[in-house]
């Protein structure tokens, strides 16, 4: 039951939520899906992220109705736990869009021009939106131990990981440029700068 308020609480808040606020703003939901004509690094791992995510929903819902059994069940110490990371990662996620502002989206569209945001929390992550996600995704596998559900996160991850790389960075670092290198040399990729370290 917790795993499915975790999930639930993050599509209404983080995506329809967030989705409509940019729309009240802007007249636009801020959703930015690729082109039929776009290169394919641009169209598969954002597909298989959407399609992997509902997937991991509705096994979530179907283990609610007892139609997935898990490996284990979780104790309430346990359940505890995975309540309060998932928790963590919505607000994580949340407080980065808003610091978005206006510069939120989903997908990216080569053609347009988005400011760079380097406050808050972004002056610590380039990425906080995807370090939110992780710690959402974290608290549901930890209050729903499924081996599926752990293989939809780790599918999910490394659409994350192309995504990133291979076009969200490219695209900043184009329409950026040196701005965007000093801003990447100067914060992790996910997880919020607290050392020299980065990840």
């Amino acid at each position: 039951m917790v795993s499915l308020i975790l999930i639930s609480s993050f599509l209404a808040l983080a995506v329809l939520g967030r989705s409509f606020v940019q729309y009240k703003r802007n007249g636009d939901f801020g959703i930015r899906a690729a082109s039929i004509n776009a290169p394919l690094i641009e169209i598969v791992p954002g597909a298989i992220f959407v399609v992997t995510f509902c997937f991991a929903f509705g096994l979530v819902l179907f283990g609610y109705l007892g139609r997935a059994p898990l490996l284990f069940v979780p104790s309430i110490p346990f359940q505890l736990l995975g309540s309060l990371i998932g928790a963590c990662g919505i607000a994580v996620t949340l407080l980065s869009q808003i610091q978005m502002g206006d510069s939120w989206r989903i997908g990216v569209d080569q053609q347009e021009t988005t400011a760079l945001i380097t406050h808050g929390i972004y002056a610590k992550s380039r990425n906080p939106i995807y370090f939110g996600i992780f710690l959402f995704w974290a608290g549901v596998c930890i209050t729903f131990p499924h081996l599926l559900l752990w293989a939809c996160v780790f599918v999910c991850w490394i659409c994350i990981e192309v995504i990133v790389r291979q076009i969200e960075e490219p695209y900043l670092k184009k329409v950026h440029v040196d701005d965007f290198l000093k801003y990447k040399s100067d914060t992790n990729r996910y997880i919020p700068k607290l050392s020299r370290f980065k990840f």
